[in-house]
C-alpha cells in the first residue's frame, strides 16, 4: 500500500483549500476541536459508524461493553452528518466526525483518540485508518458485517491494500453463514456473530411517543401512512400512487432533502416544526430521532431508500408489528429476504404496487400479522452478548 497514502494526502491537502464550508469535507475539517484537546488516557474503545443506522446497531454493544468494563471510556466517530448531528451529545462517549483518510490526519487522530480497541460497525473501513491501527498495534474488530460480494479492499487486484486489511483486522464479525462464505471464498477467515440490528430493534418495543405527535395523531380524520427515512425518489413515486385515503407523514432520511419531499406534493403540506397539530393530508416531519415512535402510530408504513441505493432499516417498523412496503432495491439487506419470505415486507417496483399495498393495509389485511412481525424480530435477537464477549477476548479481558 504505497501509492494510496501519497494519493490521499495530496488530494486532502488540495481539496481542503477549495472545499465549500457547507460541503462534507468543509464540515469535517471545521468540526475538528479534538486537535486542540489533550489525548485520551486510560483504556479507550473507539467505535466508528458510517451513519445513524450503524450507530444504533453498535450502541447496545458499546454500552454493554462499557457497563461490564467501567474503567474504560468510549469514543464514537461518524462519517455522515446524518449520524453525527443527532448523536453529537451522546452521553456515553466522546463524539467526533471521522477524520479524513489522509495519513497526516490519521496519525494525529490516533494520537488523540489513543484507542486500546477499535470497532467498526458493518462497513466504512478506510485503508489509512486501518493501516494506522496496525502501526499502533490496536486490536480491530468488525461487527455486523454483510458481504454479498467481496469488499473492494480485499480484492486480489489490490494486493497491498488487501494485505494491510487482512493483517490489521483481528476479527471479521459476519451477520450470517452466507456472508462468512463470501469471505472464505476471498481467502479471509471470519466468524458469524449475528446481526445486532435485531437487538437494536428489540429495544424499541414500547418506544415512548412524544406528546406532540400523539396530538397530531388524534387530529387526523384518516388512517396514517408513515414514510420513514424518505428520499425525494420515494416521495415522487408515492405522489403518483393512490394515497388519498391516508394522512401521509413524511420523515426525511436527510433533513436537507425536506424541501424536495415537499415539492413532490406541490408544497401542499403541513410541517411538524412550524405548525400546531391539525388534520392534514400530508405532514412533513423534519426532526431527528422521532421515526421509531412514528411507526407506532402508523396504520401503514413505507420504508424509504428502495428507489435509490437501498432500502433503509425495516426492522424498526417490523418490531412495532407493522407489515411495511419498500422500493425495488431491497435485496442487499440480509434480513429483508427473510421478511419478504415471511410476508412481512412488500417490495414495490412502481407506484401501482404501492397503491395495491395501501389498499390492502386499508382493508386491514395485515392486522393478523402484527404479533408475528414483532415476535419474528424478538426471536432473532441475542447477538449483542456474543459480540461483547468477542470484544473482551480481543483485548484479553
Amino acid at each position: 500500500m504505497v501509492l494510496y497514502p501519497v494519493f490521499t494526502e495530496l488530494i486532502f491537502r488540495t481539496a481542503r483549500i477549495f472545499a465549500p464550508s457547507k460541503s462534507w469535507l468543509g464540515t469535517v475539517t471545521s468540526e475538528n476541536d479534538w486537535k486542540h484537546k489533550k489525548p485520551h488516557k486510560g483504556k479507550v474503545v473507539w467505535m466508528h459508524c458510517a451513519s445513524l443506522g450503524e450507530f444504533e446497531m453498535g450502541k447496545p454493544i458499546l454500552e454493554g461493553f462499557l457497563n461490564r468494563n467501567p474503567h474504560w471510556s468510549g469514543v464514537v466517530t461518524f462519517f455522515s452528518p446524518s449520524g453525527y448531528e443527532p448523536r453529537k451529545n451522546y452521553e456515553r462517549a466522546t463524539v467526533h466526525y471521522l477524520p479524513v483518510d489522509a495519513p497526516s490526519e490519521v496519525s494525529k487522530w490516533l494520537k488523540y483518540c489513543n484507542p486500546t480497541l477499535a470497532v467498526f460497525v458493518r462497513y466504512d473501513l478506510w485503508p489509512n485508518h486501518i493501516a494506522g491501527l496496525k502501526k499502533f498495534n490496536v486490536p480491530t474488530v468488525v461487527i455486523g458485517m454483510s458481504a454479498p460480494k467481496t469488499p473492494w479492499y480485499l480484492s486480489p487486484l489490490l494486493p497491498l491494500v488487501r494485505r494491510t486489511f487482512i493483517s490489521a483486522v483481528h476479527v471479521w464479525g459476519m451477520v450470517d453463514d452466507r456472508d462468512a462464505a463470501t469471505m472464505s471464498s476471498a481467502g479471509v477467515h471470519s466468524v458469524v456473530l449475528g446481526n445486532p440490528k435485531f437487538d437494536y430493534a428489540a429495544s424499541l418495543v414500547d418506544t415512548a411517543i412524544p406528546e406532540k405527535f400523539i396530538r397530531w395523531s388524534a387530529a387526523q380524520q384518516k388512517p396514517i401512512l408513515v414514510v420513514g427515512s424518505a428520499h425525494e425518489t420515494d416521495a415522487i413515486v408515492l405522489a403518483q400512487s393512490v394515497h388519498s385515503a391516508y394522512s401521509v407523514w413524511l420523515v426525511p432520511h436527510d433533513l436537507k432533502e425536506a424541501s424536495k419531499l415537499s415539492n413532490a406534493f406541490n408544497g401542499k403540506i403541513s410541517n411538524s416544526l412550524t405548525e400546531e397539530p391539525q388534520n392534514t393530508n400530508v405532514l412533513l416531519i423534519p426532526e431527528f430521532g422521532v421515526l421509531r415512535a412514528m411507526y407506532t402510530l402508523a396504520d401503514a408504513v413505507i420504508v424509504g431508500g428502495g428507489f435509490g441505493k437501498a432500502t433503509h432499516n425495516v426492522l424498526e417498523a417490523t418490531v412495532q408489528g407493522k407489515v411495511a412496503a419498500c422500493g425495488p432495491n431491497w435485496q442487499s439487506i440480509p434480513e429483508n429476504k427473510s421478511l419478504v419470505a415471511e410476508g412481512l415486507l412488500h417490495p414495490a417496483e412502481n407506484h401501482t404496487h404501492w397503491t395495491a399495498y395501501l389498499q390492502k393495509a386499508l382493508r386491514g389485511d395485515f392486522v393478523q400479522k402484527e404479533e408475528q412481525a414483532r415476535n419474528w424480530v424478538l426471536a432473532h435477537s441475542g447477538a449483542c452478548d456474543t459480540m461483547i464477549e468477542t470484544l473482551e477476548q480481543s483485548v484479553e479481558l
